[in-house]
């Protein structure tokens, strides 16, 4: 079967949900499916991949201008015609792709974007369309307050117009699939619920200090990790205010931010703010490849969600289930999707936005060394045996071949 991969991914330039981008095509491509991309020249190993901040529409442009009074007063619209131009782009290169070297298609997969040129490619060429959606464009514009009401609007009635179009729509959580179905009227026989997954060869376990060689940090005592962007529904800011509790009972505690973002100028200064720079090392980006050396290095890996976007669609996040390959107990949010935290043994689920009950959990583990090395086991075993990559792409595969089945034999009874 050949699935053409609605989108472009560039060695070197990614963002971190570009790793999920990557290992979903390197899996289906070892299960033997020819994968397409709108690009030839994407990453086609992990070492070819860099974990960065998500982008801006600010990149390239001056703070002058950003900081001028008709660009805040229309950066919402002007974000929707920077991703409507995006599509067009996309659509035309898709086009002029099928259409000059003559590539033959089995189906269409996308990951949900607020425009929908992949539908018209899909009517045009009469193929079947599965859409992945990991979350809703709008709640995210309107957590991160980046569009005014007029835009915000705008954005909800392009997402409710374009949501059910697909043929098939692979989503990561329960939750997610109850919105759709009861927010933006997709029938529940479309939507497919597949988990997240995470790279159980890369992420394993391995020694903790030999570890912390590698990344320079041998003499550091007590680690607690948080790997991800640095976003405002991740919950960073509540670790950071969990930190003054810690440290009161183990001085010597140390917290580790692996990843970058929008908030990190934010997050830095309200570490200076709390009075615990000095116990605060921010990573910035660091290789995909070398993310499984981080997590390692640290006793205690933090998940601190908010719960203001995550509550209503769930959460199915990379990052866990990366903790859990590694074998680290795991301190997260009690938010939807996060069950099997506890399910599995594999570590605790708090209070979201406390930071009392984030620091008296990592406390907890801190002083409990048995009970850490027995939540780590439970952990690696239930990814390897449950969250794969290579199960998601089984799976992903399984609803790609089903679709294009029922699109085919809708073909023929039309014909």
């Amino acid at each position: 079967m050949n699935i053409f991969f609605y989108d472009r991914l560039k060695v070197g330039q990614l963002i971190t949900i570009s790793t999920h981008k990557y290992e979903l095509i390197s899996n289906l491509s070892k299960l033997g499916y020819n994968v397409v991309l709108l690009n030839s020249d994407y990453p086609k190993k992990v070492g070819e991949i860099i974990c960065s901040n998500p982008p801006s529409l600010g990149k390239g442009i001056s703070s002058k201008l950003l900081s001028s009074g008709i660009v805040r007063r229309f950066r919402g619209e002007i974000g929707i015609l920077w991703s409507l131009g995006r599509d067009v782009s996309f659509f035309l290169s898709a086009f002029i792709l099928i259409i000059s070297k003559k590539r033959n298609i089995d189906v269409i997969y996308r990951r949900h974007s607020l425009f929908n040129s992949d539908y018209f490619l899909a009517k045009l060429f009469r193929l079947p369309l599965v859409k992945e959606v990991n979350g809703i464009e709008s709640d995210n514009a309107r957590i991160t307050g980046f569009t005014d009401r007029f835009s915000l609007q705008i954005i909800e009635r392009i997402e409710r117009f374009n949501m059910p179009r697909a043929d098939k729509i692979i989503v990561v959580t329960p939750k997610l699939k109850e919105t759709l179905q009861k927010d933006y009227g997709v029938p529940g026989d479309k939507i497919v619920v597949i988990p997240n997954g995470a790279n159980t060869e890369l992420f394993k376990p391995m020694d903790t200090k030999q570890a912390r060689r590698q990344v320079k940090l041998a003499q550091a005592g007590h680690l607690v990790v948080f790997v991800g962007d640095l976003v405002v529904w991740d919950g960073v800011d509540y670790l950071i205010r969990s930190i003054p509790y810690v440290v009161e009972e183990v001085p010597e505690a140390r917290f580790l931010i692996v990843g970058d973002g929008m908030m990190r100028q934010e997050l830095v200064k309200l570490a200076g703010q709390v009075g615990v720079s000095d116990k605060i090392i921010f990573t910035g980006m660091v290789p995909y490849r070398d993310v499984p050396l981080y997590i390692n290095a640290s006793d205690i890996c933090a998940a601190p969600f908010a719960a203001n976007r995550d509550e209503k669609v769930g959460l199915s996040p990379l990052k866990m289930y990366e903790y859990m390959a590694c074998g680290k107990p795991v301190v997260a949010s009690r938010i939807s999707g996060l069950e099997m935290l506890e399910d599995s043994g594999a570590g605790i689920l708090v209070e979201p936005e406390s930071p009392l009950a984030l620091a008296q959990t990592i406390l907890r583990l801190l002083q409990n060394k048995e009970l850490n090395q027995q939540m780590g086991r439970s952990g690696r075993k239930y990814v390897v045996e449950n969250r794969s990559w290579a199960s998601v792409a089984r799976k992903v595969a399984e609803v790609s071949e089903q679709t294009c089945g029922t699109k085919m034999t809708r073909g023929e009874m039309a014909n």
